[in-house]
């Protein structure tokens, strides 16, 4: 059911892949290309996460709801789903508003499968 909501968001305009990563850094699940390591890239996001969070926490923004990196070929999007965190790998051209809204929509399906 969870790779159901993933292939979902990955039907959106520049979306390249998706997937569920457990806070602690385990892969839940993924709809990744297959040149693409997804337990080692869970285990990254969620440091990087991990990371975002206590820097959103030390500079006092409070907890964190999402987080994105950046770099020349495309986008890390992360989104707090509970005790998960959902991950969405986009192309350098997506239309973010609408990536952020699916990924809203997709966490509230989520919290209620896990």
């Amino acid at each position: 059911m969870i790779e159901k909501i993933l292939v979902e968001i990955n039907k959106t305009d520049g979306v390249k892949g998706s997937m569920v990563v457990g806070k602690d850094g385990l892969l839940i699940a993924s709809e990744l290309p297959k040149d693409i390591d997804a337990e080692l890239v869970g285990a990254m996001v969620s440091a990087a996460y991990g990371a975002a969070e206590r820097a959103a926490e030390e500079i006092k923004l409070g907890n964190i709801k999402q987080s994105m990196i950046e770099g020349e070929f495309g986008k890390v999007l992360m989104i707090d789903a509970g005790d998960n965190i959902l991950v969405v790998l986009t192309e350098d051209k997506v239309n973010l508003g609408l990536v952020r809204i699916i990924m809203k929509k997709a966490v509230e399906k989520l919290k209620a499968m896990i």
